[in-house]
């Protein structure tokens, strides 16, 4: 049953996000130091929330559940059986959204009994809370994540994704991690053969009615926009279908904005996450340099 409030107009309704303030108690100390004065304002005696308008505002705004989100991520991931660091992957990867799950993992917590539920908090404790150490947190979450993650089988979904890595899962910082991805794609994965300058010649010539791949034109330069035209064709060969509708609208003058009702996104950033990840993908595909990295096109 949810906590009521009755607010500042008279007006009674549930109070949003209650549930998550036993996980705040949990949060260590590391953690809420650089969350800021306004998060780390919320009183360590409960019961005094309940008397605390503001205190009620930040527990029900969006900086306390983007707290929620951090701090779940931050604390379950050491135990979740990478050895990576969380960053270098994008909210595209199973695992990140799992480890970004906290009403998941509240309710995991919960159902354990390492924290309690905010009823029992409000009735049982009235005093001040102080942090949980970092080593009773680490020896409780090297039990309680791997268990977790044995009893829904995370641990297929982690080789499953390991052995079908995709551009998505990465985040678009470069890392070690994502360098490597790039190399076994392009030299294990690619369904476009490495062939010879001269077989290159051939085939070009053959496909051409034996025009030859370096035979000049003073009315248009042929052989770079061959080129150009056959790594672009490679290089949509690696996209997925969603990137190449994203391509193909921008190409054809859609705004970001267009595209992104079009294609369901919650707003353009998305899209020009996207493009912006497709442009470093094929500066990395043809190795130069066309501005993705700086930000300079959009």
């Amino acid at each position: 049953m949810p906590i009521m409030l009755k607010r500042e107009d008279g007006t009674i309704s549930p109070f949003k996000n209650a549930e998550y303030i036993p996980f705040y108690y949990y949060i260590p100390k590391s953690i809420l130091q650089k969350c800021g004065a306004k998060l780390n304002s919320i009183p360590r005696n409960p019961r005094k929330i309940f008397a605390d308008r503001e205190a009620q505002k930040i527990i029900e705004s969006d900086q306390f559940m983007l707290l929620m989100i951090d701090a779940t991520a931050f604390m379950m991931w050491p135990f979740m059986g990478r050895t990576e660091y969380m960053e270098i992957y994008s909210g595209y990867d199973p695992l990140w959204k799992f480890a970004h799950s906290p009403a998941f993992w509240v309710q995991e917590l919960l159902d354990l009994g390492i924290i309690p539920t905010i009823n029992d908090m409000y009735y049982e404790c009235d005093c001040e809370l102080g942090y949980v150490s970092e080593e009773e947190i680490s020896a409780q979450l090297s039990l309680v994540v791997p268990m977790v993650m044995a009893k829904h089988n995370m641990n297929s979904v982690i080789k499953t994704v390991e052995e079908y890595r995709c551009f998505e899962d990465f985040d678009f910082r470069d890392s070690r991690q994502k360098t490597d991805f790039y190399r076994k794609w392009y030299h294990t994965r690619t369904q476009h053969p490495i062939i010879s300058l001269e077989e290159f010649k051939k085939d070009y010539a053959r496909k051409h009615n034996g025009q030859q791949w370096d035979e000049p034109d003073y009315k248009q330069n042929v052989e770079e926009n061959t080129v150009s035209d056959v790594l672009v064709n490679e290089f949509k060969s690696t996209l997925n279908e969603k990137d190449m509708a994203i391509l193909q609208m921008r190409m054809e003058g859609n705004t970001l904005e267009d595209i992104a009702q079009k294609l369901g996104y919650k707003n353009h950033s998305g899209v020009l996450k996207r493009i912006r990840k497709i442009g470093l993908a094929y500066e990395k595909f043809t190795g130069e340099d066309y501005g993705f990295e700086n930000k300079r096109i959009t």
